[in-house]
């Protein structure tokens, strides 16, 4: 990758040393990583729950002859924390032969962080290394585990790409998968929403309904009330010690106040990504810092996903200006 580097022009000797010291030390910390065994533990899970779909079980409990999930109270009491449509997508890998749909999906989740880290090399060399050196162990996590946050960090870095090359159509799809895979996307498809990307929005409810008859006729009604019943549950007494609430917690704060954290940072990230439309770049990085940690359940690898917020620094883009002063006047993005 280095290579990828240095064959630019003009790269300066201080750009390729950085690329190659941040790839040393993310190369270091898999390798200390992997001493564990190559399990991508998430995305077993994930097959755990297209086993259990298959075999006509509850989706969020599990049953007798069911894969074996650990579970770990208060923070989740049931084998599964995503919306039924992971588990839905997961149904035709877990008709694989033993394990190796969730190594499929492995694989594609190792080449959907691996896209960005080329891109973002590739397009600002010292800010990626720098980028990736202080989100090393996140990054190691994240490959490491097969989580869904691999597709929402590529997710998110083209939807951004994506409506600056007025390929709205394609922005507002994407948005709305990523929604039904983690429903914490919601707050890109706010900024579609405030950046009045209406061809985009269109698009993505449309897709979003498809992808929702989908999810009802793959998992079931009750597979779905029970999710928005978990989701509750973890809001309130459930959230995870690397969220916010649970950061406040270790730092002292009331538990009753802490749990209001995640929520506080949704909305006001919300609020923000409204106020922010002006300039489009620091908006969509905020969208991205609220979806990242204004969720209950935030993990180690989730901070990986604050790669996303560098995607306007990566590549900055002319667009409109937000409401009807608009009229084909053109300011540029600053992030």
């Amino acid at each position: 990758m280095t290579r990828l580097v240095a064959a630019r022009s003009g790269t300066s000797p201080l750009a390729v040393g950085l690329v190659a010291l941040a790839l040393g030390l993310l190369a270091v910390f898999l390798t200390v990583y992997f001493r564990r065994g190559l399990i991508p533990g998430d995305a077993l899970v994930y097959l755990a729950a297209g086993e259990r779909l298959n075999a006509g079980h509850p989706l969020y409990a599990i049953s007798a002859g069911d894969r074996p999930i650990g579970i770990q109270p208060p923070h989740w009491t049931v084998p599964l924390l995503s919306p039924p449509f992971i588990a839905v997508m997961f149904r035709p890998l877990a008709l694989l032969p033993p394990d190796s749909g969730a190594y499929l999906w492995w694989a594609a989740a190792l080449a959907a962080i691996g896209a960005v880290l080329i891109a973002y090399l590739r397009a600002n060399p010292i800010l990626a290394s720098v980028a990736i050196m202080v989100l090393v162990v996140p990054l190691t996590y994240e490959i490491g585990v097969g989580n869904v946050n691999a597709f929402l960090l590529l997710g998110s870095v083209l939807v951004w790409r994506w409506t600056g090359e007025r390929r709205e159509p394609w922005a507002g799809a994407l948005t709305a998968f990523l929604v039904m895979l983690k429903v914490s996307p919601v707050v890109l498809a706010w900024w579609l929403i405030t950046q009045q990307r209406w061809t985009a929005v269109r698009t993505g409810v449309a897709v979003g309904l498809v992808l929702g008859v989908a999810s009802l006729l793959g998992a079931g009604l009750e597979a779905h009330v029970r999710y928005l019943e978990i989701t509750r549950d973890t809001a309130t007494i459930g959230a995870s010690d690397l969220s916010l609430a649970g950061i406040a917690r270790w730092l002292g704060v009331s538990p009753t106040l802490a749990q209001l954290l995640p929520t506080a940072m949704l909305i006001g990230g919300m609020a923000g990504v409204l106020l922010l439309r002006a300039r489009p770049g620091l908006a969509f990085a905020l969208a991205v810092a609220t979806m990242t940690l204004g969720s209950p359940v935030v993990n180690i690898n989730s901070y990986a996903l604050l790669l996303g917020c560098l995607a306007p620094a990566m590549w900055p883009k002319r667009v409109e200006t937000p409401g009807p002063a608009k009229a084909a006047m053109a300011v540029p993005a600053r992030s």
